[in-house]
Formats: C-alpha cells, sequence, structure tokens
C-alpha cells in the first residue's frame, strides 16, 4: 500500500511539473522573478542615492552598506530562482520566431550571469579594500588580502557592469511590453500570474 500511494503521489507531481513547465510558470518562479526586481531597483536607487551625499558622510556610507546587504539578497534569491526554474522548468515561447526565441533565452541567462556575478565583484572588491562585508550582524569570512589593484579592477568592472544592468533591464521589460500590446501574446501575463491555459 505505502509503494502504490508513493507511486501516485510520484505521477501527480511529474504531472504537474509538466503542467506547469510547459503552459505557466511555477508560483515560486513568479515570486523570485518580482522579488529580484524589486531588490535590483532598491539596489540601483541606493547607490544612484549615494551620490547626492560628500564622501566620508554617514549617510553615504549607509547608502553603501544599504546597497552591499542588497547585493548579497539578490546572490540568494538568484541562486534559489535558478534552482526552482531547474526543477520546475520554464513554459514554452509563444508568439515569437525561433530566432526571438533563442534570443530571449540568451538575454535571460544573460542577466542571470550579471545578478550573480556583481554581487560577487562587490564582495572581491571590498575586502580587497580592507573593508569588512556583514550580512546583517553576521561579518562574511575574509576570502582575501587588502589589494589596492584588485581592489580598482574589480571596482570599475563592477561600476560598468551594474550600468550596463540598467541597459539590459531596459530592454528586457521593452520587450515584454512589445510581447502584450504589440504582438498580443500571453508572455507578460505568465509571470503576472494572470495567465489561464484553460483558456487557450
Amino acid at each position: 500500500m505505502v509503494i502504490v500511494n508513493y507511486l501516485i503521489y510520484d505521477v501527480v507531481c511529474k504531472s504537474i511539473q509538466h503542467i506547469m513547465s510547459k503552459k505557466r510558470y511555477h508560483p515560486l518562479s513568479i515570486f523570485f522573478h518580482w522579488l529580484v526586481f524589486l531588490l535590483v531597483v532598491a539596489a540601483l536607487g541606493v547607490i544612484e542615492l549615494k551620490g547626492q551625499f560628500v564622501k566620508g558622510s554617514e549617510p553615504r556610507e549607509l547608502c553603501k552598506t544599504i546597497h552591499s546587504l542588497l547585493g548579497q539578497l539578490i546572490f540568494i534569491a538568484m541562486v534559489l530562482r535558478l534552482g526552482i526554474r531547474m526543477t520546475y522548468g520554464v513554459p514554452k515561447r509563444s508568439g515569437t520566431s525561433p530566432l526571438f526565441s533563442h534570443l530571449a533565452t540568451a538575454m535571460n541567462w544573460l542577466l542571470y550571469c550579471l545578478l550573480l556575478t556583481l554581487p560577487i565583484m562587490g564582495l572581491i572588491f571590498l575586502q580587497a579594500g580592507g573593508k569588512e562585508v556583514q550580512f546583517f550582524n553576521w561579518t562574511l569570512p575574509q576570502v582575501l588580502s587588502p589589494d589596492p589593484s584588485i581592489k580598482k579592477v574589480f571596482k570599475e568592472l563592477h561600476e560598468w557592469l551594474g550600468n550596463a544592468l540598467y541597459f539590459l533591464i531596459g530592454i528586457h521589460a521593452l520587450v515584454a511590453l512589445w510581447h502584450h500590446y504589440i504582438l498580443k501574446n500571453d508572455t507578460l501575463l505568465r509571470m503576472l500570474n494572470k495567465y489561464d491555459p484553460e483558456s487557450k
């Protein structure tokens, strides 16, 4: 009886996974998509606000601390999001040519790479600058010794890729709106959790 129940459970789970991956995003995928979006907006907003304060001032240092914390949260959220993507898959793209589908996939993975790489670069250039990096009240292990040359390289890369992130997010948003208002397909609705596969 236990074996039979296990087999039924396994079949049901695989069926749900198949439906989710073929027709709609898993609710956790949607949740982490928008969570990462909000964290990125906050991180970019805080770092822009930092420029309004004098160097060495408390508000400026606070902005840098918050930006660092948000970067760490983005990294954790992205790792979880990728795990969910690998587990539940993603729905097949609709209303686009194979070329645009491949381009969209490449864009998504490029965003994933940036959102995972930027926090790591931030950690490296902060520690290379001799600063402790904290996650809430926990000080992260020191992975490298202070080195001004390493700090300079990784700080410049972090800032350059951060600026590139603005550009990629803009393209990503415009493409989503293009799908919704011009092609009139369900791409945006799926990520808003308003897609009903039964209506198709």
